[in-house]
């Protein structure tokens, strides 16, 4: 859960650690909103956060054969000041108050080789609270 606003804004990302050895396709996104009021959401790849990054727990792998830890960490910071660093800001969205936004079917469309992120930087005037989720599938061969 993400609580941020006023003074605050929050983030979440979905990060491939150098030490990987997979890329990461991402095949989709949401952005989901569980307060009246709306909130931006801005997209960065590859940035460097602001504040302490946690790791989420809720991570798994929706393919039952294997017995496979994902290598893509989900990592968020739910309540920071600052921006994020560096990196390309690629896309904004707004998300409604009480409303859920998928990035539809990108389908593996974006790529994250190991040490890179896709970052959402969330920001509002009033106090939100939020969730962001990521499904991904990991692939061996390294597009550079």
């Amino acid at each position: 859960m993400l609580t941020f606003g006023g003074n605050t804004n929050a983030w979440a990302r979905l990060f491939n650690p150098s030490s990987s050895k997979v890329n990461l396709f991402v095949d989709f996104f949401t952005l989901t909103n569980l307060s009246k009021n709306p909130y931006s959401a801005n997209f960065f790849i590859s940035s460097k956060p602001p504040g302490m990054i946690f790791n989420s727990r809720n991570v798994g792998v929706a393919n039952t054969n294997f017995n496979t830890t994902p290598q893509g960490k989900v990592q968020f910071n739910p309540s920071v000041k600052g921006r994020p660093r560096g990196g390309v800001n690629f896309s904004d969205r707004r998300v409604p108050g009480n409303e859920t936004v998928t990035s539809g079917q990108i389908g593996g469309k974006v790529i994250l080789s190991p040490g890179k992120s896709l970052l959402f930087f969330l920001t509002s005037r009033n106090i939100v609270k939020a969730k962001i989720g990521f499904a991904w599938f990991e692939g061996k061969t390294i597009f550079k």
